[in-house]
């Protein structure tokens, strides 16, 4: 069976946010968890790309994204 699966950064950065307020967690204590700064943290929710492929895996896996 086939899906069409859109995998875009925007997509996948509102999942990591829905994700850490339904799992009652901060922007710190996620930052904590993922072992990533918080001003990193910040960026990605801002959907920004100048932060590096680990910290944004270290964040998703954090959340059960990866």
């Amino acid at each position: 069976m086939e899906r069409n699966l859109r995998l875009g950064w925007e997509n996948i950065v509102e999942e990591a946010i829905k994700r850490r307020k339904e799992q009652k967690l901060t922007q710190t204590q996620l930052a904590v968890l993922a072992g990533v700064s918080k001003p990193t943290l910040i960026r990605f929710e801002k959907k920004q790309t100048r932060i590096t492929l680990d910290s944004a895996l270290k964040i998703l896996r954090i959340l059960g994204l990866t």
